[in-house]
């Protein structure tokens, strides 16, 4: 009695392939819509926390931010006193100098911020394949793409415009615009040119 050798035929072989192309197919549309999906959901969370932020900053009267960090991919707020206004590092240099003033070390790095566990127990990470592509803001004429941006929300009302790119794997963009007024956003499914946002 002969036994048979072990291994798959050839036939064997190119039905598996099939099979995993077939799986392949059907796969990588729905991964790429998972990847839009996440992008655009992590667009309204900033929003949602933007507006939040807003909203306590009028209850308290304090000066708050939106920290994100386009290295990590993070983002959280951060507050400071009532009344405080908002200093350069040219502006506490100054103060030290003529003040003779010893400044706490993270207080004179974070200008008087503090994470705000209020509205942001921890910091917040960005879905897995989402990323900050760039961020403008008033204060800056380059885009910001590595370090820490900032949008300012004031207790008045008002906040800094800031347009925010997001993007993820799949090469998907969202920009989220911030308005001057009540930290009002308005997300768009495509990337928003500068212009369109600081000309107004």
């Amino acid at each position: 009695m002969r036994l048979k050798n072990g291994g798959f035929t050839l036939i064997e072989l190119m039905i598996v392939i099939a099979i995993l192309a077939i799986v392949g197919l059907v796969a990588i549309p729905s991964i790429s819509t998972t990847f839009r999906f996440s992008v655009q959901s992590a667009t309204r969370e900033i929003a949602t926390l933007i507006n939040d932020t807003a909203n306590t900053a009028q209850i308290t009267g304090r000066v708050h931010r939106i920290v994100y960090d386009l290295k990590n991919e993070q983002y959280w707020v951060e507050s400071t006193a009532a009344n405080t206004l908002l200093k350069s590092e040219e502006s506490m240099e100054l103060d030290k100098e003529n003040n003779g003033q010893s400044y706490h070390a993270e207080e004179e790095k974070n200008g008087g911020f503090r994470q705000d566990v209020t509205l942001t127990k921890k910091k917040r990470t960005l879905p897995i394949g989402v990323k900050f592509r760039d961020i403008y803001t008033e204060q800056s004429d380059q885009p910001i793409t590595e370090g820490l941006a900032y949008t300012h929300i004031f207790p008045q009302g008002l906040s800094e415009k800031t347009l925010i790119h997001l993007e993820d794997t799949g090469k998907n963009e969202v920009s989220l615009v911030v308005s001057n007024l009540l930290g009002r956003c308005s997300v768009e499914g495509r990337y928003i040119e500068p212009k369109e946002v600081f000309s107004q």
